[in-house]
């Protein structure tokens, strides 16, 4: 077994007994025995493991739909990064590369046409061509709130996005399709980063779709089981809460070796345990679990940097949580440092910022500081007597630690907490209907394109229409990332995001985490596999036609 990192090497940091230890190994055998006698069953994933056409891969949540249009959901992208393509995906460095597209962007001087042109030849699964014109398609979807979309607030600047979201138009003026593989983009104010904002977003078959009534497109048949493809694979099927199918997709516009993966939502443990009996073929793996996967024989561990974090949505439409005294004094309570040391044994970073690297304001923002953070709750006149719910998606076990520890930390400084475990509906529902206290969860990619936050943090973006689940406000940081995307020069633009970090910094929006470095674990028999820092892809960043089994 040998450790590699595809970001930078991490070649010796994990030695046995840093990490997890006996605990760990002892409940992963538990789990092992469970999974050795699974394998007796007639489950095809693992009558196929061990396939040379086979693969079999770790899916760490339920999967609820398949729709670009809904609320973004980690492994929901993690299924379609597999069968949509995106006219632009995302390299190690997090920089844009082209997919769908041939080459980068063409953005004018001004900042407000924006040219992408395709690659010739592209056909659907289904062998129809896929064009510029379901670009505008999808683009005019992705915009219209009426078809249930929750990703409009990504085209505001786009020209017509108000009209039709208004229902003042049935098309989006900005978009248009010059011929079959140009498709050209014209805001209403300058907007440099809205291919990094957008680019990565799956196109869909304006051929099946296009005659759909736009109202309720999003809760289509068709996003339950896409018939037509522009990924790498083709969806088979989604066997409920067990497995979901796939098929290489012929017309993928490189060939693809591997013939058929199978998406398992199980827990890590099971995960860890089926990669050790060949059940399995790709882990993400728990730091936790990283001293049983390394005594495992024929497996690979490999590592990522992750521009996404794990994080604590606050519900600010509460008034509770509306003095900022409060937030800050729950990232004073809360031992990130700690966190990272003990629950991922030191395979992370902690972060004071939405905003990633350079861009992040320098120094601890908020240290490990329980005296403080009584003091900031007794001058906000928090009420000791009224708890509050930490509600969470169980299964990734540095999540639930994480959970634990928390709620006897904040407990510490004043603020009762009890924890609940829920399911994916459960909790998007509690954030649609405002319902939540606190909401541990992770991921999101900020690096790519820095205007991106206003995505989490816009007075504009409240969930469900945006992704501000916390509904945090602060028209200050509006404009400065307003500004900063409309200006093509990068030292102005880093310049602007950087006052805006700092304004949201102060604001506390979320409570930050960490940044957890992302583990991969494989069998050899894959080769061509590269980590990605983003377990859910949402970025595009793995090169399927790479991926091979022997």
């Amino acid at each position: 077994m040998t450790i590699r990192s595809g970001m930078r090497r991490r070649a010796g940091r994990y030695s046995r007994g840093r990490i997890g230890g006996r605990g760990a190994a002892a409940a992963l055998g538990a789990v092992l025995a469970a999974g050795t006698l699974a394998a007796c069953s007639s489950d095809p994933t693992q009558e196929g493991a061990g396939d040379a056409g086979v693969l079999n891969m770790y899916l760490y949540q339920k999967p609820k739909t398949f729709s670009p249009l809904a609320p973004n959901n980690g492994p929901d992208q993690l299924v379609m990064s597999f069968i949509f393509d995106s006219l632009y995906g995302a390299d190690g460095s997090y920089e844009l590369t082209p997919r769908l597209a041939e080459a980068a962007p063409e953005v004018s001087d001004d900042a407000k046409t924006i040219t992408v042109k395709l690659r010739p030849g592209l056909k659907w699964s289904d062998g129809k061509p896929l064009t510029a014109k379901d670009v505008v398609f999808t683009y005019t979807a992705l915009a219209d709130p009426e078809t249930g979309s929750a990703q409009s607030g990504k085209f505001a600047a786009v020209e017509g996005a108000k009209e039709l979201a208004d229902g003042e138009a049935d098309t989006l003026e900005g978009v248009t399709a010059v011929d079959d593989t140009t498709v050209k983009i014209t805001t209403s104010r300058p907007a440099a980063g809205l291919p990094g904002l957008i680019g990565n977003t799956p196109i869909i078959p304006e051929h099946v779709l296009g005659q759909v009534p736009e109202e309720g497109l999003g809760d289509n048949a068709f996003f339950t089981k896409p018939t037509v493809s522009s990924g790498a694979f083709t969806f088979v099927q989604y066997k409920t809460d067990q497995y979901v199918e796939l098929a290489a997709n012929p017309n993928y516009r490189e060939p693809v070796s591997i013939e058929k993966v199978y998406l398992k939502p199980v827990t890590s443990d099971v995960a860890t345990a089926q990669l050790g009996t060949g059940e399995m073929d790709l882990v993400q793996v728990a730091p936790t679990d990283l001293p049983t996967v390394e005594a495992m024989d024929g497996v690979e561990v490999v590592t990522a940097k992750s521009p996404g974090f794990n994080r604590i949505a606050i519900n600010q439409s509460q008034d509770r949580f509306k003095d900022v005294k409060v937030r800050q004094a729950m990232l004073h309570a809360i031992d990130r440092k700690g966190l990272v040391d003990k629950v991922l044994g030191g395979a992370g970073t902690v972060v004071d910022s939405s905003f990633y690297g350079e861009l992040a304001p320098a120094g601890e923002g908020y240290p490990y500081d329980p005296a403080k953070a009584k003091s900031l709750l007794a001058e906000a006149g928090w009420d000791a007597s009224e708890p509050v719910t930490l509600s969470w998606v169980p299964g990734q076990r540095d999540r639930d630690t994480a959970a634990t520890v928390i709620q006897s930390q904040l407990a510490a400084a004043g603020m009762k907490v009890e924890l609940e475990q829920v399911q994916v509906d459960a909790l998007l529902s509690s954030y649609e209907d405002r319902s939540f206290d606190l909401a541990l969860f992770g991921g999101g990619n900020y690096a790519t394109e820095p205007s991106t936050v206003a995505t989490i943090d816009g007075c504009d973006a409240g969930y469900p229409d945006g992704g501000n689940i916390s509904h945090f406000c602060d028209e200050e940081l509006d404009g400065l990332l307003e500004r900063a995307d409309g200006v093509s020069d990068p030292a102005e633009r880093k310049a602007l995001f950087k006052q805006a970090a700092e304004i949201e910094q102060a604001g506390v929006p979320y409570l930050w985490l960490y940044n957890p470095d992302t583990i991969w674990a494989y069998r050899t028999r894959l080769s061509g596999f590269e980590p990605s820092g983003m377990p859910t892809n949402e970025l595009g960043f793995w090169d399927f036609a790479n991926w091979k089994l022997s």
